[in-house]
């Protein structure tokens, strides 16, 4: 029997391995082709290019080691099927629940494993990507301009916003507004339709070019007699190019081994995720009572008067104010006009600390979803062998057509139910524990009802008739097409 157990592991083994390796490179360059925009022509090098890759590999892990487990699995005994030889273990009295079992040990090391490498490798990785990505940025003006939202650029005393970049490196810009500064105080707007950015050779200057626009300077600090300040408020000068200088001499000195950002949700672990998690539950509480007390204080009711207004004790208001020959219409006209701007006053505030509040529950759900997540990986590892091992038994295919089609649709539904529970518990509309398990526990019962159906040697959807079914139907839609 131990022999049996042991091919049965070294079985696996060969169908794992290879598709790890083939599953994590693809993952790898399909992560560095989203971020190849901030690599590409950055002058970076090689190290740091490396490093980029390194930091995110713990992420890359955690998602192809399910799929490989699922594709090693279906393979595996999908082969020991197709070979019969799954038919003459069970004439020697070994059922596929000895074959899961003997397996079993090895994928919960795996599952412990994962959890211990999603604890510590993978904050750890994700705090240096992301202070390396920041570090770029900080190197790179290029890259760190954000289209629609107007981007900080301290050394040259600048705001640019950017309505879109284009070009083959993101140097081109489209519809410009620049806000320039005096001693920290927006002194000068820049509009222009298009420009670009252009750095020396020495790459100690980078230079921005406006092409087509005007600028529009404050005029009024510059003039000493309060008339001569209302006759010449602002000066407009329009221009078809423009240069401005901006000194990176600073910037270059950057040390891509610099770490500054440190307490991100991402790049904790699940002790100190905990402690934020109830550091932001009490902080939310706290702001929801001061939130009541000033709205209550803004309102004139105190908390504690123990007496109760009876309402039937006052006349309507209005008709008060109508009857008293005391107040004139002007009066009355100045009250009502108070009143509307303390109720629109009070609405504003409502609104502002209610975004407030959204955003700290946003905040605190992302830090509970993470927490949780980091027990769903050791528990996916388990449901994607529950999946994958009965699904071979059960389709007796081997190779990696059919494996891969089953593997790649099982784990994309995986994908999109994460994907789902993960926003929602975000937003609020669901808990964020639920969120992180989404997926999890949607999968669990396909995974035991696989399990069951193999082990009653059942074909749960006659795979074998669907497979013949397709390729009949394409035999006639290409005899369609050709006629």
């Amino acid at each position: 029997m131990k022999i049996v157990y042991k091919y049965i592991l070294i079985n696996f083994l060969k169908k794992f391995v290879p598709s790890f390796i083939i599953i994590y490179f693809i993952f790898v360059l399909q992560t560095f082709w989203l971020y190849f925009d901030e690599l590409a022509g950055k002058g970076l090098g090689t190290i740091t290019i490396f490093k980029f890759l390194l930091y995110i590999s713990p992420y890359v892990v955690l998602n192809a080691i399910p799929l490989a487990i699922l594709l090693g699995g279906i393979m595996s005994f999908g082969s020991l099927g197709e070979k019969s030889e799954f038919t003459a273990m069970k004439s020697m009295g070994i059922s596929l629940k000895n074959m899961m079992n003997a397996l079993m040990p090895s994928i919960v090391i795996l599952a412990i494993g994962i959890f211990i490498f999603a604890n510590t490798a993978l904050p750890y990785g994700n705090y240096k990507f992301s202070n390396l990505r920041r570090n770029i940025k900080k190197k790179m003006p290029s890259v760190a301009i954000t289209e629609g939202v107007f981007n900080d650029f301290k050394p040259a005393g600048i705001n640019i916003h950017v309505q879109k970049k284009y070009g083959p490196n993101n140097n081109k810009l489209k519809k410009i507004i620049i806000h320039q500064k005096v001693n920290g105080i927006p002194d000068k707007v820049i509009i222009a339709k298009n420009g670009l950015f252009r750095s020396d050779p020495d790459n100690q200057l980078i230079q921005l070019i406006l092409y087509n626009g005007a600028f529009y300077e404050d005029m009024t600090r510059q003039q000493k007699k309060a008339s001569d300040r209302k006759k010449y408020p602002a000066l407009k000068t329009a221009f078809k190019k423009h240069i401005i200088n901006i000194d990176i001499s600073s910037l270059n000195k950057v040390d891509m081994d610099e770490t500054s950002i440190s307490s991100a949700y991402h790049m904790l672990d699940v002790i100190d995720l905990k402690k934020e998690i109830d550091t932001l539950k009490n902080k939310s509480r706290n702001e929801k009572q001061v939130f009541t007390q000033e709205i209550l204080r803004r309102n004139h009711v105190h908390e504690t008067t123990s007496d109760q207004i009876n309402l039937d004790d006052y006349k309507d208001v209005y008709q008060i104010l109508n009857d008293s020959i005391l107040i004139s219409p002007q009066q009355l006209t100045a009250i009502y006009s108070r009143a509307l701007q303390k109720a629109e006053g009070l609405k504003q505030f409502v609104k502002r600390k209610s975004d407030y509040l959204k955003n700290q529950t946003v905040r605190t759900n992302k830090y509970i979803h993470t927490f949780s997540e980091k027990f769903t990986y050791p528990v996916m590892v388990i449901i994607m062998f529950l999946v994958g091992i009965p699904l071979g038994a059960i389709i007796k295919k081997g190779g990696f057509g059919i494996s891969i089609v089953l593997g790649v649709i099982i784990f994309v539904m995986y994908y999109i139910l994460s994907m789902l529970g993960k926003n929602a518990a975000e937003e609020g509309a669901i808990p964020p524990y639920l969120g992180a398990w989404f997926a999890t526990a949607l999968l669990l019962p396909l995974g035991l009802f696989l399990t069951f159906k193999a082990h009653q040697d059942s074909e749960f959807i006659q795979i074998n008739n669907w497979i013949e079914t397709v390729k009949k139907l394409g035999k006639k839609l290409i005899k369609t097409v050709k006629k």
